[in-house]
């Protein structure tokens, strides 16, 4: 077990700095084509934006993980749990505000539709878009305050997990903390808004392509056009991104109920893992999939090879 401990802590942090490097990537990449061009799509400016706060949240990762691998005891003071919690709650609420806005881009720019209020919405929507992520954050930071302030004053004496289950590791204890499973959601809940906009976004999408589909369909035209790649592109991006973060988000909700003794923190190292998957992975998916990121990147792979060599050397 101790064996699979250090396979999996040494998984996480190579994870981890994977996400780092390409959400770095993507939000430095952005910039430089911002001053070179001097201006900046909302399609750029969002994953500039959405590569900001993973960034963000995996250097809170590696916080996380650092106190829990070396300093466990930390766990033990309040404040610890309250700093760390309320910054990881309003990073992951930003990011999938973030992300919804994304996924409602994609919509308003593939999307097939005469709705007048459809109609309304494209033509408006990329001057809405700095609002919305300037609206998202100060929404985000709100939510967080609300829901830290219930989380401290309505259970605070038993279910700072990390607090109680560090020192008790006997089924008995953990049976007591029974009513702290509801907890985690709890913390959770200011994320629900924007994933539910995430969702009807990605669905409407794929409405949108299938009723583009069944047209060309009717005209006999085939279904392999120009239009219908990019809704299959974008499709795929955000259904990636709910795929790895329910992931996410099953982790982040059973880790808190696994006891903090050294016989379970590979478990608690799995579920980081899984967590700081959804992360990485999906940064790089979106490189892979936005052709101005992909040559950057590309570009960049033989400069990144030449400091690899001088560094080993």
């Amino acid at each position: 077990m101790t064996t699979f401990l250090a396979i999996s802590f040494a998984a996480l942090v190579l994870n981890i700095l994977i996400g780092m490097v390409a959400n770095r990537f993507i939000v430095l990449f952005i910039c430089f084509d911002w001053f070179r061009r001097r201006k900046l799509s909302p399609t750029d400016l969002i994953l500039c934006c959405l590569g900001l706060s993973r960034f963000i949240m995996q250097m809170i990762m590696i916080l996380n993980t650092s106190v829990l691998s070396f300093a466990k005891h930390t766990y033990s003071q309040k404040y610890m749990w309250i700093i760390i919690t309320t910054f990881w709650i309003f990073m992951n609420t930003l990011n999938l505000w973030f992300a919804a806005w994304l996924s409602v881009l994609y919509f308003v720019k593939v999307g097939i539709f005469s709705h007048p209020v459809l109609l309304q919405m494209k033509r408006r929507f990329s001057r809405l878009v700095p609002w919305l992520l300037l609206g998202s954050v100060v929404f985000s930071a709100a939510l967080t305050i609300i829901t830290m302030t219930i989380s401290i004053y309505v259970f605070s004496e038993t279910c700072f997990f990390y607090e109680s289950l560090s020192h008790n590791s006997n089924s008995s204890a953990v049976e007591a903390l029974n009513p702290c499973r509801y907890l985690p959601i709890l913390l959770h809940s200011p994320s629900l808004i924007p994933f539910i906009v995430f969702l009807f976004s990605a669905i409407f999408l794929i409405s949108s392509l299938w009723k583009h589909i069944r047209h060309l369909q009717s005209s006999g035209t085939g279904i392999k056009d120009l239009n219908t790649q990019v809704h299959l592109t974008a499709i795929k991006t955000l259904a990636s991104f709910a795929v790895l973060y329910l992931f996410s988000f099953v982790a982040v909700i059973v880790q808190p109920t696994v006891p903090l003794i050294h016989e379970h923190l590979w478990a608690i190292t799995v579920f980081q893992n899984m967590s700081a998957m959804y992360l990485s992975g999906h940064a790089i998916i979106l490189i892979l999939v936005n052709p101005k990121l992909k040559q950057g990147f590309v570009r960049m792979l033989p400069h990144l090879k030449c400091c690899l060599c001088e560094a080993t050397s």
